[in-house]
């Protein structure tokens, strides 16, 4: 197999689609089309299975993928080796994560490791949970940060932070002066405050009448949200879904109705104004966010050099302020 066969091949398998792969490699897809044909003449069979939708994988196209995860795993530990061996001088690094991380974790912590590290060459693959767990066993990324569940035959998972839930309510909401007692601001919950250490979870069944705004973003969607509503009767009602997080917050900010959202927006991002923030129930609000990587990989000196970096925004699970 040749690194462009592997790459390709790997590509098509992953997206399960010959148009979006060639739009991935700036190619035509009919170009893609005879490049895969061609591979499977020589082969003499199918990779790719194309009467189904979409295109899977055939018997032999299974075997042919999972030996060429195996090569380009090989490959890849190869020329970060060669790459260790010029301290850092050189090399690549890839993580994986969610749009969300990526805009509110992973901004800060990858610009202070180029500053430090500016021979080496960071790209970052943008997706959902479920295709970077695939990309990771395939070896087409270093490291993953995500929250979720991890297979331990093939990941290797450390626990970087607890990520918390909090209801957000507009600032004019009319239950607000019914909740004084249990209301936290933004500088509570960043700075960690005596109100926001004596601060009690809140009965959501008490913000009943707000309209709820639900989210539907792989790392934010109902399933989620209706953990921490599990004890106050279950999910209420949406009067709207939106498709991430960061849309729900807007709503939120322009008074339309309330939703949950993680602290890492509040420690991370950076706005005009901002709800009134409720604390839940620690037991169904909580969550661990995980750096992840494929179990007994070669972990090059970037990608370690990245973890110390990274890890440097958490104190004993607790996000703080570079």
């Amino acid at each position: 197999m040749t690194p462009q066969q592997i790459e390709y091949v790997l590509l098509v398998a992953q997206l399960r689609s010959f148009s979006k792969a060639a739009q991935k490699l700036y190619i035509t897809q009919p170009s893609l089309s005879k490049y895969i044909i061609n591979i499977e003449r020589q082969l003499g069979t199918e990779i790719f299975d194309r009467s189904t939708t979409p295109i899977s994988l055939t018997a032999a196209g299974e075997a042919y993928v999972a030996t060429a995860r195996q090569i380009k795993a090989a490959q890849d530990d190869l020329a970060n080796r060669i790459a260790d061996m010029q301290n850092l001088r050189a090399g690549t690094l890839k993580i994986g994560a969610s749009t969300f991380r990526t805009s509110y974790m992973l901004a800060r912590s990858i610009s202070q490791f180029c500053r430090e590290h500016a021979g080496v060459e960071v790209s970052i693959a943008d997706n959902n949970p479920e295709n970077l767990k695939e990309m990771l066993r395939a070896g087409q990324i270093d490291l993953l940060i995500s929250t979720g569940s991890f297979d331990p035959k093939y990941f290797d998972v450390e626990p970087l932070a607890t990520e918390q839930l909090y209801a957000a309510v507009p600032a004019a909401a009319p239950v607000n002066g019914q909740l004084a007692d249990w209301q936290l601001s933004w500088e509570d919950i960043r700075s960690r405050s005596e109100r926001f250490l004596r601060a009690k979870p809140v009965d959501l069944s008490r913000l009943r009448d707000v309209p709820f705004i639900l989210p539907q973003q792989e790392e934010f969607n109902e399933e989620v949200m209706q953990r921490s509503f599990i004890a106050f009767g279950g999910l209420p009602e949406p009067a709207l879904r939106v498709r991430t997080i960061d849309a729900a917050f807007s709503f939120v900010v322009s008074g339309f109705g309330m939703t949950l959202i993680p602290d890492t927006m509040i420690h991370f991002g950076n706005y005009a104004a901002y709800p009134v923030f409720y604390a839940l129930e620690p037991a169904h609000a909580q969550r661990q966010i995980c750096l992840v990587m494929r179990r007994s990989s070669y972990v090059s000196k970037a990608a370690a050099a990245y973890c110390l970096t990274l890890k440097r925004l958490v104190e004993i699970g607790t996000w703080r302020i570079l």
